[in-house]
């Protein structure tokens, strides 16, 4: 069996270009994904700003609370 060293050169190559456009394309795709879905989050906020504020206070206290215990 011959080994043809220029073949596997080009057929790794060629793979790792496919591998990237791949990437590149889920890359894009969540991308627009985490947009779409930081939008909606800034929505409900601006629909409710009060009870996100008083939420995230909450979220505060308690995690103040669970980090700062001293067993």
């Amino acid at each position: 069996m011959v080994f043809d060293e220029k073949k596997l050169e080009r057929d790794v190559k060629d793979k790792m270009e496919s591998a990237r456009q791949r990437i590149g394309e889920k890359y894009d795709e969540t991308s627009k994904m985490v947009c779409e879905r930081e939008e909606q989050v800034a929505e409900k906020i601006r629909e409710r700003p009060l009870t996100w504020v008083a939420g995230a206070f909450l979220a505060g206290m308690v995690l103040s609370k669970l980090l700062s215990r001293r067993d």
